[in-house]
């Protein structure tokens, strides 16, 4: 079923991301698709959603606007079907949440909170898999829609994912910057400051033991400032800063330097190669397949749209239910 195909992968991806913020807003009825009502709370679950799967992109109006079409659709899909009798029973619902559950690691209920953790719900995801499995049926009996896709055409789409340098391995250094402030002050009292500062970072030097011991080693010497772990790709280090931290290993020193506030030293935390995950052929097959797919869906969904009753309760959901896509 397309839209379960990466599913896993998209709620792995939100696994360590906030849910979009939401207006608080009334329950009210937006728009009644064949009398069945869309409230502004299933909008915004289906913004949620759809932000999981990996569909959020834009500004908060663009979306919103994206998932009250994607309502309104899922009703027509829904309506159609049941007039023609394809609309799944629920053994066919309950597998496939089942499947994309199991495709996170999870059962049914455990799909159910993390969904409701990212400020979705079971029902807003069982809502969308009915619809789609609901106009699969349609596509494949009524308009004998057959999705194929040439096998070269997955070959040069997989080894262009393959050779894509954005998804090649990446070394990143994570580095920690340690300053010794000097205060403002005339040329030839700073010049002393910068001595006394420098003083003070071989002191420093002398008392670390890495980054573990970063805040420990700055015991007794004023005004140490040390900034958060940072990781940097490597590829983009300036090549003495990156030849340093090679030279100095990890858990090592550079500097002491002149920085804008003063003398800076650079610690050395570690290293690791990143490698991004790359689609399998599996993967790019479906999303071609999806590609074609969604041609035929468009071209049919303008008929039903055209036959079904859509009666706006809402004086902006005209507005808002403008496809963005």
């Amino acid at each position: 079923m397309k839209t379960g195909i990466l599913f896993a992968a998209a709620l792995a991806a939100c696994a360590f991301t906030s849910t979009l913020p939401v207006r608080a807003e009334s329950q009210g009825v937006l728009v009644t698709v064949n009398d069945r009502p869309i409230t502004s709370f299933d909008v915004q679950q289906r913004i949620q959603l759809n932000a999981i799967l990996g569909r959020g992109q834009g500004s908060v109006a663009e979306q919103r606007k994206r998932a009250l079409q994607n309502l309104i659709d899922d009703q027509v899909k829904l309506a159609e079907a049941k007039k023609l009798g394809a609309t799944p029973d629920d053994k066919m619902i309950n597998a496939q949440i089942d499947k994309m559950a199991k495709g996170s690691n999870t059962d049914a209920k455990g799909l159910a909170a993390q969904l409701k953790s990212k400020g979705s719900s079971i029902s807003a995801l069982r809502t969308l898999v009915t619809a789609q499995i609901s106009f699969n049926r349609l596509i494949s009996s009524l308009y004998k829609v057959k999705v194929e896709v040439d096998p070269a055409e997955i070959d040069r789409k997989y080894n262009e994912f393959a050779n894509d340098p954005r998804l090649q391995p990446i070394t990143v250094y994570e580095i920690m910057e340690i300053e010794m402030p000097v205060e403002n002050t005339g040329e030839a009292m700073a010049q002393q400051l910068l001595v006394a500062r420098a003083a003070d970072a071989a002191q420093y030097r002398s008392k670390f033991k890495g980054c573990a011991s970063a805040r420990q080693a700055a015991g007794g010497i004023f005004n140490v400032q040390i900034g958060k772990r940072m990781q940097a790709d490597g590829r983009k280090l300036p090549k003495p800063l990156k030849a340093a931290l090679d030279k100095a290993g990890t858990g090592g020193l550079i500097g002491p330097a002149r920085s804008r506030s003063g003398i800076q030293l650079i610690a050395f935390c570690g290293k690791k190669n990143i490698a991004p995950d790359k689609p399998t052929r599996q993967q790019v097959e479906m999303m071609l397949s999806n590609k074609k797919y969604d041609v035929y869906e468009e071209r049919y969904m303008r008929e039903l749209r055209r036959n079904a009753f859509i009666e706006y309760k809402d004086a902006k959901a005209p507005e808002d239910a403008k496809a963005t896509e």
